[in-house]
């Protein structure tokens, strides 16, 4: 009955009421860039028409809206107030104004919000920011294609909710490679008598060009858990919803040195070479193969900018080489790049053959200085086989460019052309190339099989379980999602709300709780039962028509992507 008389009341409202007063007011001022503000319209009073949100656009991100209605009478005079309550996050720092809202021919008035770089100091002596993101280079001047480590920092007192994402350090300015390196760390640190909690990732910086290289601010969002008695909150909706940017990182960027004299730009902390036989060289026998492995191992420089060596080999040697192995390990203080190359070396006749040093020029970044990295000259030691045919020297050395001789030349002996031969075969039949062939044998052995089993089968409808169907691609998940609902299975319904969140509305990152944020009440109730159903304490059977009737009638709201702040990768990956 009173609902009825108030439902009456609020038909009447139009023969008495008068022009509305609406009243703007701020939660707080100032803010942190990154913080949310919340921005209450107050009309006491009927308004003429609803609020145009639409101003705010162009320094807020609105993430979300509601609106509630009272009505009251006192001493038979009647009135009605009408509250709109704004979640908004700035988009700058600075003074950031927020202009007059337009109700019909009413308007509220306009206020000024300061937004500032980090959060202000704590009234209550809680000693200022409560997460810091901060980016850090070394070297802060390093020359071009020469390696630099930045280091990606979130310190932190409270702890985080799980679904803490932080963006990747991103290039705006200049040209480079980064890439991360190793695994997120996390430790303690102590600074101004705070003991902070610490997430740390490191990342290797390339760049490509003298100049001014600028690396954008690094971007978190999440939430602080709140203090006081722990409580159980599996889907991370409590706490402090928070945002944070660090400042960008701008480096000067050196040209190569005009005294440097290399054939191939190297700059490194250190670049050492090092040749391993698997036979001594001094015992090597005529006509068997033999392994030369040579490395260089560069501190500071990706495996990819290695070039080859250059390796003469002395006249009489047959020698071959195969695709050279690289390999990038992280070090303590950035990428330790490794090319390694494979020689099979045959040595056909007996004697002594003369391999020259190995050098390579490159320039020692921490001294400042051009250096050489050498392999010493060695001498091979042949035995166990025939002599050079005469007027060979048994010291080879590479033999001077000489004009085509036309005469004709009297045919090898037969033992030596077969022994050359098999001297040759045995240099190109390495275990390599001997694995390879078997496995592509193999290869095409179990296609034809393969291929024979099936053509006798007879053919069976594919079936896709329901499960594995909710995985599917986004143009498909609003079907799945309906035929899990009409099936009244929780589990895959779950899994394709969150597949059209990411496809359709453009979810990112696509969980539950950012759906549930942009949801109407319907759908947020629709959710709620359907996660009571899957984690809830107890058991309970699920009916899906209400989901899939929620999801029909709900109209997204437009929300502008996060173009700012691309790459964000969550801190705590599966």
């Amino acid at each position: 009955m009173v609902r009825f008389l108030l439902f009456a009341l609020l038909g009447c409202l139009p023969w008495w009421a008068h022009a509305a007063s609406i009243m703007a007011q701020l939660d707080r001022n100032p803010v942190a860039l990154g913080d949310p503000v919340t921005l209450t319209l107050t009309a006491d009073g009927v308004v003429g028409n609803d609020p145009d949100f639409a101003p705010l656009l162009k320094d807020f991100e609105i993430r979300s809206r509601s609106q509630s209605n009272s009505f009251s009478m006192v001493n038979g005079v009647s009135s009605v107030r009408t509250e709109w309550s704004l979640i908004l996050y700035p988009r700058n720092t600075g003074t950031l104004h927020i202009p007059p809202i337009s109700f019909g021919a009413e308007q509220s008035q306009a206020l000024d919000l300061q937004v500032l770089d980090q959060p202000p100091p704590s009234s209550t002596g809680g000693g200022g920011a409560d997460l810091l993101v901060e980016l850090e280079a070394e070297p802060k001047q390093p020359y071009v294609q020469q390696q630099t480590l930045v280091t990606q920092r979130i310190l932190h007192i409270q702890p985080l909710q799980p679904q803490a994402t932080l963006s990747h350090p991103v290039i705006e300015a200049g040209k480079g490679d980064i890439r991360q390196i190793g695994n997120t760390r996390n430790y303690t640190l102590m600074r101004d008598g705070r003991n902070w909690q610490v997430i740390e990732r490191r990342y290797a910086l390339v760049p490509q060009q003298s100049g001014t290289l600028t690396i954008g601010r690094a971007a978190f969002e999440g939430v602080l858990a709140e203090p006081g008695p722990s409580s159980y909150d599996p889907f991370g909706v409590n706490g402090k919803r928070i945002r944070r940017f660090s400042e960008p990182l701008t480096l000067q960027i050196q040209g190569q040195p005009a005294t440097y004299t290399g054939q191939q730009w190297l700059p490194a902390k250190s670049i050492t070479l090092n040749a391993h036989w698997q036979t001594a060289p001094d015992k090597l026998q005529a006509g068997e193969p033999v392994t030369l492995t040579l490395a260089i191992m560069a501190d500071g420089l990706a495996a990819e900018q290695l070039p080859k060596l250059d390796v003469q080999m002395p006249a009489g040697i047959k020698a071959y080489t195969d695709k050279p192995e690289l390999r990038n390990d992280a070090g303590n203080d950035g990428v330790v790049g490794v090319r390694q190359e494979k020689w099979v070396i045959v040595a056909p006749y007996n004697g002594e053959y003369a391999i020259p040093a190995i050098n390579l020029t490159w320039w020692n970044s921490t001294a400042g200085k051009q250096e050489t990295a050498s392999i010493n000259p060695v001498t091979m030691r042949v035995s166990g086989g025939q002599a050079a045919p005469a007027g060979e020297p048994a010291v080879v050395t590479p033999p001077p460019v000489a004009e085509p001789d036309n005469k004709p030349q009297a045919p090898p002996v037969a033992g030596e052309a077969g022994k050359d031969l098999l001297a040759g075969l045995w240099g190109w039949l390495t275990w390599e190339r001997l694995a390879f062939s078997l496995l592509l044998l193999w290869v095409v052995l179990s296609f034809g099989w393969l291929s024979w089993r099936w053509l006798r089968k007879p053919a069976k409808p594919a079936s896709l379980p329901l499960q594995k169907t909710a995985a599917a691609s986004g143009k498909n998940s609003l079907r799945v999602l309906e035929q899990a609902c009409r099936q009244n299975q929780a589990q895959a319904a779950h899994d394709a709300l969150l597949a059209w969140a990411d496809s359709t509305l453009g979810l990112h990152p696509a969980l539950i709780t950012t759906l549930r944020e942009q949801a109407d009440p319907s759908l947020r109730s629709e959710i709620d039962k359907l996660l009571a159903s899957l984690y809830g304490r107890e058991a309970a059977s699920w009916q899906g028509s209400g989901l899939w009737k929620a999801v029909q009638a709900f109209k997204p709201v437009a929300v502008t992507p996060h173009s700012n702040h691309p790459g964000l990768a969550t801190l705590y990956p599966e």
